[in-house]
């Protein structure tokens, strides 16, 4: 079904011929480097995380033989040629649709670290609404900005990868969802008239916003400061986050600022340093944020742990 083979050597490096039930592991390595695959199958949906580490530039040809949606997300490494023609790049994705056959070729160098989920056959017969229109084809293979919403589900996916257990209904669900946010980002891109304020190449500066976002939790720039960064007047950074991202710039400032609490305050740490760490001041103004986000003080997270892993421990 997939199969990813090297200039640099005679065999295959990795094959998926659809006969695996449910995870396996791919290690391989050589002078150019070495390649670690993950596969988790579900019934049609493959997940691949791709860990690639090498100093030469290594030529790789991708070969896909069946009916089937391809997304790649770049979670990091340096931007460098990727599938067909579109680059690499971390905080990207794009995807490619397969009707039955597809080959590309690819160039990896430096350290790479990819997520690609397949839907295949059936379960792409059911999830997409419709056939794709010829825009919305060529927009999937653009590179595009990881919404928060995607990082997150991705996030969810690797962090059970490891985990023992029947984990299949949560990830086809993660699955779904990925597909959801990518054929709504395609959708509303697509909808765009000829002479819309948001052309392509702002993508990239939108993306740039929001790494310098991501890397600014404790001393965020105003508006007009970010937008001067990347290159935007305020009106399009402000109105563009809003349609790639969904949220605008401090509704994501403030969604990270939270998702960094809650992960603190399940290692135990006290609200009130957790409330300076993630750009509180105010210790009060975070308790408040908190609540407003997840419902609950961040007091009790400890407790609602507690009481979860009780109850799980009561259903085994």
């Amino acid at each position: 079904m997939i199969r990813i083979t090297s200039a640099l050597l005679d065999d295959d490096v990795y094959h998926f011929d659809g006969s695996l039930r449910d995870k396996a592991l791919f290690n391989q390595t050589g002078n150019w480097g070495r390649v670690s695959i993950i596969t988790v199958k579900l019934p049609d949906i493959c997940f691949f995380v791709i860990d690639f580490e090498g100093d030469k530039i290594s030529p790789v040809t991708v070969e896909v033989d069946t009916l089937c949606l391809m997304m790649s997300f770049t979670l990091s490494g340096p931007t460098q040629p990727g599938l067909a023609g579109f680059p690499f790049c971390e905080g990207e994705h794009n995807s490619f649709f397969s009707p039955g056959h597809l080959k590309f070729k690819a160039r990896l160098q430096g350290h790479l670290l990819l997520f690609v989920v397949c839907f295949l056959g059936d379960s792409l017969k059911k999830s997409l609404p419709g056939a794709l229109s010829p825009e919305q084809l060529e927009l999937l293979q653009v590179n595009r900005p990881t919404t928060l919403q995607m990082s997150q589900a991705i996030q969810g996916i690797m962090a059970n990868i490891e985990k023992k257990g029947n984990h299949h209904i949560y990830f086809e669900a993660k699955a779904l969802e990925l597909l959801f946010l990518e054929l709504e980002q395609v959708a509303a891109l697509a909808e765009q008239p000829a002479n819309s304020f948001l052309k392509m190449h702002d993508l990239e500066r939108i993306n740039q916003a929001k790494t310098i976002v991501e890397e600014n939790l404790l001393n965020p720039c105003s508006l007009i400061e970010l937008a001067h960064k990347v290159g935007l007047n305020d009106f399009k950074l402000k109105k563009g986050f809003r349609e790639v991202f969904g949220t605008t710039v401090f509704g994501y400032l403030y969604d990270l600022r939270m998702d960094k609490a809650k992960l603190l305050l399940k290692d135990g740490k006290p609200v009130r340093e957790v409330a300076f760490e993630v750009g509180y001041k105010n210790a009060h103004h975070f308790t408040t944020a908190f609540k407003k986000k997840f419902g609950y003080l961040p007091s009790k997270i400890n407790k609602l742990l507690g009481l979860l892993v009780f109850m799980l421990s009561l259903a085994d």
